[in-house]
């Protein structure tokens, strides 16, 4: 499918945005993914394969929001190109995050790392939207304050934000699964005294999942993950995205299986 750039801009540092209008409608829910590669106007083998990007919003217009970072040559094309032109989209692609069954929960607690952010503001929107009055709380992580993305529209659906940054530069010095065990480590929740009965969202590297799972596993509390993978096809076919299962019969496929995943379904000590 085709979908023409209405803006292309950078939000700060290597982190730029796409706001597109894909040529068909696109239906999708918080979670899920597109595949991305720069239209006919570019050779098709250079990039020869297409990237994977989360989807950062969809618009009540039919337009699609990507958030991404600059880091080699296609994202580089990517934020080279201009308004108007095309490029070739495939998706929505797997499954998105699961938002029914959080009613019983008292808090919800978002956990985002650098470009982790990209599905997460959907997300809150999302719940936000369904359940006006639920305590939701977002941890925010970065190496610095350039890796801070989405700050004000974060604050502007959610009951508070809490900053973390590695040097220091804005908000709570350290990583931003420090900030989320100093947090439930005040009057923490027990698999026999769920005492905020939270459940906890979160998207990053996947140093800072298994951490949020080796926070929360001895505590009770109910975990999704959105896992972040390279991908060549986003349809199962190259085999690239495996995960390991924590139940240990094999792998999952991130684009098939995911990205979204239970925290406690998915083996991310290795990675």
């Amino acid at each position: 499918m085709k979908a023409k750039i209405i803006s292309n801009s950078c939000v700060k540092g290597p982190y730029y945005k796409f706001i597109l209008k894909p040529l068909a409608l696109v239906k999708s829910v918080p979670g899920q993914f597109l595949m991305i590669r720069p239209g006919s106007s570019y050779s098709p083998s250079d990039p020869l394969l297409p990237r994977p990007f989360s989807i950062h919003r969809a618009t009540a217009d039919g337009n699609i929001e990507v958030l991404y970072k600059r880091v080699g040559k296609g994202t580089a094309i990517l934020a080279s190109l201009s308004v108007e032109e095309e490029l070739e989209i495939l998706g929505p692609l797997g499954n998105g995050f699961v938002i029914d069954g959080i009613a019983a929960a008292k808090e919800v607690l978002v956990v985002a790392g650098g470009i982790g952010v990209a599905p997460m503001l959907g997300l809150v929107e999302a719940v936000r939207a369904s359940y006006p009055e639920k305590e939701i709380r977002v941890f925010l992580g970065g190496r610095g304050e350039t890796d801070l993305l989405c700050v004000e529209e974060l604050k502007a659906v959610s009951t508070k934000v809490i900053l973390a940054t590695n040097d220091g530069t804005m908000g709570f010095k350290g990583y931003v699964t420090e900030a989320l065990e100093k947090y439930l480590s005040h009057s923490p929740p027990t698999p026999h005294s769920p005492l905020r009965n939270p459940i906890i969202y979160a998207c990053g590297p996947s140093p800072m999942l298994q951490r949020v799972s080796e926070i929360t596993e001895p505590l009770g509390i109910e975990t999704y993950f959105s896992l972040e993978a390279n991908m060549a096809c986003g349809i199962g076919l190259c085999m690239g995205c495996a995960v390991r299962r924590r139940d240990g019969k094999g792998y999952y496929l991130v684009c098939m299986d995911g990205p979204v995943f239970r925290g406690e379904s998915v083996d991310l000590s290795g990675t």
